[in-house]
C-alpha cells in the first residue's frame, strides 16, 4: 500500500507540477495573475445584474450596439463620470443562469489580474492582452458549469451567435465546456459583440457593491468528483496569451493593437500558475 501511495504521488507530480515558488519558472510565472480560493467571501465577487464597460471599437464591422454616457444610472453605478461616453451596458438578466450564485459543493476560484507585472522581464512574459486559459488538475472529475463564471470571460457555450439556447448543438457544446474548463479573456482591453450575448473579454467587471473587480472567477464543482488524495487534487491553470510585445503581429499596428476577431486574438507566449488550490485542504 505504501508503494502505491508513493507511485500515485510521483505520477501526480509528473502530470501537474504547480508549486515552483522560488525561484520562479519561465513557464509557471502566473502569466494571467495568481489563483486563489475566495469561496469564504464569494458574494464579494458576485457581479451586478447590469453595469457598464468601455469597449474597444473597430472589432467587428456593423455591430450596432447601443452606447451610453456616464450619466446613465447603471453606468454611474459602475464608476463612470457623466463626461464619459461610448459606454456599453452589460445586462446579465436576459440569459438563463447567467452568472448564478455559488453552487452547492463548488469552490469559487479567482485569478487576480492586478497581480500581473506591468512589464515583461525575459525570460518571464505575462499577459498584456488576449489570453486563453484552462483550469488543470489531476482530479479529472472536476467540472465548471459553462455559466458559472464572471462575465468578463467566456467559453463556446456563451457564444450565442454560434450556440443559441435550444439549438441542436447546444447540449453537445455544453457538455464539452463542462469538462474542458477552457476560456478566453483579455487582461487589458474590453471586447464585446452584441450578437454573441452578454459575456465579453475584458480586465474587470462590476460587483453587487459597485466595485470593479480586476480579474476573473470560476466556480468549480468539486463535490461531484470527490477527493482523490495523493497530491492529485490541486487546481491550477495553463494559458496562452498576448504578451504585448511586437512578436504578436497585431501589436505592431496602433489601431489594431491587441486586435480582436470575435474574441480571437494573437498568442505568442505560454505559461501557467505557479501554485495550485487543493479544495480539500
Amino acid at each position: 500500500m505504501r508503494r502505491l501511495s508513493v507511485l500515485l504521488a510521483l505520477v501526480g507530480a509528473f502530470l501537474f507540477r504547480p508549486a515552483v515558488a522560488a525561484p520562479p519558472h519561465p513557464f509557471a510565472q502566473d502569466p494571467i495573475g495568481t489563483i486563489s480560493d475566495v469561496t469564504d467571501d464569494w458574494m464579494h465577487y458576485q457581479p451586478r445584474d447590469v453595469f457598464c464597460i468601455q469597449t474597444r471599437t473597430g472589432s467587428i464591422p456593423g455591430d450596432d450596439e447601443r452606447l451610453y454616457s456616464g450619466s446613465d444610472p447603471d453606468c454611474a453605478a459602475s464608476g463612470w463620470l457623466p463626461s464619459d461616453t461610448a459606454l456599453t451596458k452589460i445586462s446579465l438578466e436576459g440569459i438563463n443562469r447567467t452568472a448564478p450564485d455559488l453552487c452547492p459543493g463548488c469552490r469559487r476560484l479567482f485569478i487576480d489580474f492586478s497581480a500581473i507585472p506591468a512589464v515583461n522581464a525575459p525570460p518571464y512574459y505575462y499577459a498584456h492582452g488576449h489570453a486563453y486559459y484552462r483550469l488543470m488538475s489531476n482530479n479529472f472529475g472536476y467540472t465548471v458549469d459553462p455559466y458559472s463564471h464572471s462575465p468578463n470571460t467566456k467559453n463556446f457555450t456563451n457564444d450565442k451567435l454560434v450556440v443559441p439556447e435550444g439549438s441542436t448543438q447546444y447540449p453537445i457544446v455544453y457538455g464539452f465546456d463542462l469538462h474542458a474548463m477552457a476560456y478566453v479573456t483579455d487582461t487589458v482591453s474590453f471586447w464585446h459583440e452584441t450578437d454573441q450575448g452578454p459575456w465579453y473579454a475584458g480586465p474587470w467587471y462590476v460587483n453587487t457593491a459597485g466595485d470593479r473587480i480586476n480579474g476573473i472567477y470560476l466556480d468549480v464543482d468539486v463535490a461531484g468528483a470527490g477527493a482523490v488524495g495523493y497530491g492529485l487534487d490541486e487546481i491550477g491553470y495553463q494559458s496562452g496569451f498576448n504578451d504585448g510585445e511586437p512578436t504578436c503581429i497585431d501589436n505592431n499596428n496602433a489601431s489594431r493593437r491587441d486586435g480582436d476577431y470575435y474574441y480571437g486574438g494573437c498568442v505568442n507566449h505560454f505559461g501557467g500558475s505557479s501554485s495550485g488550490i487543493d479544495p480539500w485542504q
